[in-house]
């Protein structure tokens, strides 16, 4: 078997990664082979069975890259000597295994603010062509007010949904690597929901024979109609309402999820609780939404004991 493909059905089968991540891997694999053969020994390029850890420190250091993606190349790296080790026997040790990983440095996600994040629902509403109007607006809505992936937006189906007195409560949501979680909705998660899935059910009895009839977002007209929203046309339509909006900054799919945990953590949010909903499976990924604002640290300083008897 080509070790590539071998390499991919172990990320898939063994690893529960996703098509993207394996995309990515598959990705670094290739750049680090081609810096190996641009990089040979005595004339020679190096055998995956010759590589040592010095050939992948200098790699590394040959990319000048920012810890976020040094991380990611590394983990590549790592999993792939991993596999040759274990699964194709090629050899016997993982040289990126002695190679310790740079400390991420930690930043504060952008977010949106309320208004700004009600002037985006509102220009939805306002430069949707009618017939998109209320799966745009009813979208965004549910997006900021969960919290969920772009691709688990857009791979959630009909079945996933669970009712309660009549109206969407919760839904079942697939992960990175597979993973299934519940995450209950908020009352604007269901009031939005409700519309759209009310208006869908309209649209289902018009769609042609082909159409994704499981998929909760789908395209209401035009050549397309019918087919599942892809996390592409999520992009693109919020990066057309964020400009519409004149909002300073891009707006993205995971802008509108760090908004969500951010808000959820200003609440009173337990941190446990909102990994659970996100969907994180470190403790110290969700942490990263813990940090106070201005007034929270003057509220601090304030109450700190006089100490000066001034």
């Amino acid at each position: 078997m080509n070790h590539y493909k071998g390499f991919a059905n172990y990320l898939k089968i063994e690893k529960g990664r996703s098509e993207k991540t394996i995309e990515a891997y598959l990705g670094d694999i290739n750049r680090f082979r081609a810096w190996l053969d641009a990089h040979p020994e005595g004339g020679i390029p190096l055998d995956w069975q010759e590589v040592r850890t010095k050939h992948i420190r200098a790699y590394l250091s040959d990319l000048d890259a920012s810890p976020s993606y040094f991380h990611r190349v590394h983990s590549s790296l790592k999993v792939w000597f991993q596999y040759l080790v274990k699964v194709a026997e090629l050899r016997l040790d993982n040289p990126a295994g002695e190679i310790s990983k740079p400390r991420k440095a930690k930043h504060h996600p952008a977010t949106l603010s309320l208004a700004e994040t009600k002037r985006l629902i509102e220009v939805a509403v306002e430069e949707s062509r009618s017939s998109e109007r209320l799966r745009n607006w009813t979208l965004i809505a549910f997006l900021v007010n969960t919290g969920l992936r772009v691709s688990e937006l857009c791979n959630l189906n009909e079945s996933n949904i669970k009712y309660k007195d009549g109206a969407p409560h919760s839904i079942t949501v697939i992960g990175k690597g597979n993973k299934e979680r519940t995450v209950v909705l908020s009352e604007n998660a269901k009031t939005a929901l409700h519309q759209w899935m009310r208006n869908r059910k309209g649209l289902l009895l018009e769609l042609p024979p082909k159409s994704d009839r499981e998929a909760v977002w789908i395209i209401p007209a035009g050549r397309q109609k019918g087919k599942r929203l892809s996390p592409a046309a999520v992009r693109k339509l919020l990066k057309r309402f964020g400009n519409l909006a004149h909002i300073q900054q891009t707006v993205y799919p995971h802008l509108l999820r760090h908004t969500f945990a951010t808000e959820a953590v200003r609440a009173g949010a337990k941190l446990h609780a909102l990994r659970d909903v996100l969907g994180h499976s470190r403790l110290d990924t969700t942490g990263i939404y813990l940090h106070a604002d201005e007034a929270e640290l003057e509220a601090i300083a304030a109450v700190m004991p006089d100490v000066l008897g001034s």
